[in-house]
């Protein structure tokens, strides 16, 4: 098996994703299984996907990173829709946009170094 936390993009998805079930497990029923459900499988494509990244060949790995990006974009649209139908209050908000803000800046690094390579 292999072991991906050497990555620093995956154990801060990772630790991510925890952040979010927390975040999700307060939604009500009717919205727990609907856009909950949605972000939970998101978040874990990503991470999915950050760690096939890891072991592809350079050509198929920058494909690999602008559809993560695009994903972890779609993502953070998702949670905003959240925050503003009153899913997720204002603290809890914010401090998602820091971790996302974080993520998203080591996304486009990677991509910055895989263009290089």
């Amino acid at each position: 098996m292999a072991q991906f936390t050497h990555l620093p993009l995956y154990t801060k998805t990772f630790e991510f994703i925890k952040h979010l079930y927390r975040i999700v497990k307060q939604f009500p029923k009717e919205y727990k299984f609907t856009i909950g459900e949605e972000i939970i499988k998101m978040i874990w494509q990503i991470s999915d996907d950050i760690a096939l990244a890891n072991l592809l060949a350079t050509d198929d790995r920058r494909k690999k990173l602008a559809q993560i990006s695009l994903h972890f974009d779609l993502l953070k649209i998702r949670l905003r829709m959240a925050h503003e139908i009153g899913l997720i209050n204002r603290e809890k908000f914010s401090s998602v946009q820091i971790e996302a803000a974080e993520i998203g800046k080591m996304i486009g690094g990677w991509q910055k170094w895989a263009e290089g390579e």
